[in-house]
């Protein structure tokens, strides 16, 4: 945003020893970020007033004339294509050097064979409008060789303003508002004269004029005037000069008007040509309704966008741009100005969708003060009589509103404010802060309560910690002696279950030799199709970063899948596993907001592991190798096989899982995850062509068990031999390896560990019948006999017979 100092010097007073610089350092300091203090007249540097001696026809262009211009300095000879051009007029010489405000350099040139040293300037080539239909004559009364920036009058400075520094002030986007702050900085006087109310009187009789809001959520007030006699013209030199200081062409006599007001006043305006538009209608846009704006592009609306109509169609989007079949052309003698406030979402909404983001529309999605829509329309009609004198006045004003604005009071303890600065600033100095600032107050037992100015009621001043900020930025923060906080220096509670989730990684990146991998926390719907995931239960992102994204994901399985397709074609095995979290459909214990009940989704960190390669079952047995040594790693107890199992689960089976492949993962009694073989219509569907597997166990509950389970405990290695023996039985398929093994090591104490070595079925064995065969070892602290040994075996088949009807095999 750029600030005109002239401008400002109408509202604030300056002290004459306060140079541009200072003011802008000051402004820093206390109220927004100035980028940069710039004198308008550099930008006409190598460009001065020249006087046409005598023209010429250019020997080798018909088209083209040679003028001999007197620079004061010297005689230029100069080739030129306007038609306009005469002996005698004075014009803006661009000398070799010169850089216009377009950008384009001027160079001493050769044109058809003759020396051009220099340019005569039309309008738009200076910045100065878009007339380029001839060379901008200028005043007889010009000084040869003057600057031309010094002839325009440009004794002006004009301050860039950083737009970042003052995103949450929509009262700064303006010169009022800016001076303002000025005053209360610097402790001069803010002068704003209210426009007269005679000045709004209709001239003979009074036309009427309908306005009709449809939402007054989307559009709180909105006011119109009408305005006859107009006659459109070129506005004014001292408006033209103060829109172009500040970057804004002008266009004419009533458009520049509205532009003035809203860097005047910080409230966007608009002017319809009355001709054209019956009534205004502001309402949502009809489905696939469309508008042309004013910049000539034809725009198609959505029905959550908010439109200015009238009876017909609309002619503007509201709060963003006018519309093209609505504007003011030369020949409008009658206007309607519009001024309103709509809601800052809806704007910011609208003219993202439209990729549209105009003046009005930035200062409209800072969420405005309503009570500025008054002073805006009587400034300008006050404008309008003053730049287009035959312009009167033909309706009252209309006014459609219906809006409440939250002006606290805020209570504010003056022990707290000084206590929370730093500094003891005097009581007084902080009420008159406050009350330059436009709040008022009142004090009650030691408190003040204040009321909050409208134009800062809006989203900005809430709470005692607002007006604390108020005071230090006035009274100025360099001020405030800076101090150390007393804070005890110590570490951090370490995260263990951090510290596991490292510890997994490392394990499975080591001897398993798996990949890590990261994934997004997005999920596809097709591609969870294509693994017959039913997504329904996911939450959907209200604003997705991708349109094929748009799901929090609820597993981990689907981005490993992609990893292996993606990966597959470079080599023969892949192993990858991933730590992430996922988003359940259930509800967590956290709050979405501390003033709602509405929570989270339920949040979980899980492992996956995926494996593919060449082989039927490549993929299973990959991958349950890696969690088998991953149990075992960070187990903490001796490793036991009831301990830590697989068990067939058809009942769990996942939608991409292939049937009888699909098994349940246990550990010391409950369940942590499960590993399943990938079915080859889901491998075909997502583009993979090797055999694959995948299993996802929850980091939680593992940490949980093994965090219970205790530390690891060395333990020495047994004195005496041991004895082995090995025992196949046949048992029913419905009895569990793991409970067999469970009865064998607690059968006695002399049995130290046993192991499951084979399990077979078919053959000889019956249809519900399996072979399973288990290594035996006893230990003692004592060396073992063999017929204790062999007694101690057969007392132990016999108890496995009773309880689970096994026999040993004889074949």
């Amino acid at each position: 945003m750029f600030l005109s100092l002239n401008w400002l010097k109408d509202f604030v007073s300056l002290p004459r020893s306060l140079k541009p610089e200072a003011l802008g350092e000051l402004l820093t300091k206390h109220v927004v970020e100035v980028d940069e203090v710039i004198r308008p007249a550099d930008k006409y540097e190598k460009v001065v007033v020249g006087r046409i001696a005598e023209i010429r026809k250019h020997p080798n262009a018909d088209r083209l004339k040679i003028a001999l211009v007197d620079t004061g300095a010297d005689k230029l000879s100069i080739v030129c294509g306007a038609d306009n051009i005469k002996g005698g007029q004075f014009v803006p010489v661009a000398l070799p050097g010169a850089v216009l405000p377009g950008g384009t350099e001027i160079k001493a040139a050769e044109v058809r064979g003759e020396l051009s040293a220099g340019m005569l300037c039309a309008e738009d080539e200076l910045g100065l409008g878009d007339n380029h239909t001839g060379i901008m004559i200028l005043d007889k009364g010009a000084k040869i060789g003057k600057n031309f920036g010094e002839y325009l009058g440009l004794d002006d400075v004009v301050f860039a303003i950083d737009n970042k520094s003052l995103t949450h002030r929509p009262d700064l986007w303006s010169h009022t508002g800016i001076a303002r702050e000025i005053a209360a900085v610097l402790g001069t006087s803010f002068k704003f004269t209210e426009p007269r109310p005679k000045t709004f009187e209709p001239a003979g009789e009074t036309a009427s004029f309908r306005v009709k809001i449809e939402d007054f959520s989307l559009c709180p007030r909105y006011m119109a005037l009408v305005m006859g006699d107009i006659r459109i013209a070129s506005s004014p030199k001292w408006l033209e000069e103060r829109l172009v200081a500040v970057g804004v062409r002008p266009i004419n006599n009533i458009v520049d008007v509205t532009n003035y007001v809203m860097l005047e006043l910080g409230q966007p305006l608009h002017a319809f040509d009355r001709s054209l538009v019956d009534e205004i209608i502001v309402r949502r846009a009809a489905a696939g309704e469309a508008i042309e704006t004013l910049d000539g592009v034809a725009r198609r609306l959505e029905n959550d966008m908010l439109v200015i109509a009238d009876s017909q169609k609309p002619i503007a989007v509201a709060g963003v741009m006018g519309g093209a079949n609505s504007e003011i052309s030369d020949a409008a003698s009658s206007v309607v100005i519009e001024s309103a406030n709509f809601d800052f979402i809806s704007v910011r909404r609208t003219a993202q969708k439209l990729g549209l983001r105009t003046e009005a529309s930035i200062r409209y999605e800072k969420s405005l003060d309503p009570s500025l829509c008054e002073a805006g329309l009587k400034r300008a009609a006050e404008l309008i009589k003053k730049v287009c004198p035959t312009a009167k006045i033909m309706s009252k004003i209309v006014d459609e509103k219906k809006y409440t604005i939250n002006q606290g009071p805020v209570n504010l303890d003056p022990a707290w404010l000084n206590a929370r600065l730093g500094e003891a600033v005097p009581p007084e100095r902080s009420k008159e802060i406050l009350a330059r600032l436009g709040f008022a107050l009142d004090e009650k037992n030691g408190v003040w309560s204040v009321t909050v100015p409208t134009w800062r009621a809006g989203r900005d001043i809430r709470s005692p910690e607002d007006l604390l900020e108020e005071v230090a930025r006035v009274y100025g923060y360099d001020r405030l002696p800076p101090r150390l906080p007393l804070v005890e220096m110590k570490p951090p509670a370490p995260n263990e279950e951090k510290k596991f989730e490292r510890a997994v990684k490392r394990c499975l990146s080591g001897a398993p030799a798996f990949y890590e991998t990261e994934n997004s926390p997005f999920a596809s719907e097709a591609a969870l199709a294509k693994l017959g995931i039913d997504h329904s239960a996911h939450w959907r992102l209200a604003n997705p970063l991708s349109l094929n994204e748009v799901l929090l994901r609820q597993s981990l399985v689907p981005g490993l899948l992609n990893n292996l397709r993606t990966n597959q074609a470079r080599y023969a095995q892949i192993c990858v596993f991933e730590a992430g979290g996922v988003y359940l459909s259930t509800e967590s214990e956290i709050l979405k907001k501390c003033d709602s009940e509405e929570k989270l989704p339920y949040q979980e960190r899980r492992l996956g592991l995926a494996a593919a390669g060449e082989g039927r079952g490549y993929g299973f047995y990959r991958v349950k190798a890696a969690v088998d040594a991953l149990l075992e790693d960070v187990y903490p107890l001796q490793a036991r096989p009831e301990e830590r199992y697989l068990a067939l689960a058809e009942e769990i089976r996942p939608a991409w899982a292939e049937s009888g492949a699909a098994a349940s993962i246990f550990l010391a009694g409950k369940m942590i995850g499960t590993v399943c073989a990938i079915d080859p219509g889901c491998a075909r569907k997502v583009g993979l062509k090797k055999e694959a597997a995948a299993a996802e166990i929850s980091l939680k509950t593992l940490f949980e068990i093994c965090r219970d389970a205790g530390e690891k405990q060395f333990i020495d290695f047994p004195k005496f031999p041991p004895a082995v023996r090995d025992l196949a039985l046949v048992a029913k398929s419905k009895v569990r390896a793991a409970d067999l093994m469970g009865e064998i090591r607690g059968f006695d104490p002399l049995v130290a560990d046993v192991e499951l070595f084979d399990s077979y079925a078919g053959g000889k064995l019956g249809p519900e019948e399996r072979n399973l065969a288990f290594h035996i070892v006893y230990q003692s602290d004592r060396t073992l006999t063999s017929d204790e040994v062999d007694l101690l075996q057969q007392k132990l088949v016999r108890a496995l017979a009773e309880k689970f009807a096994v026999k040993i095999r004889d074949f």
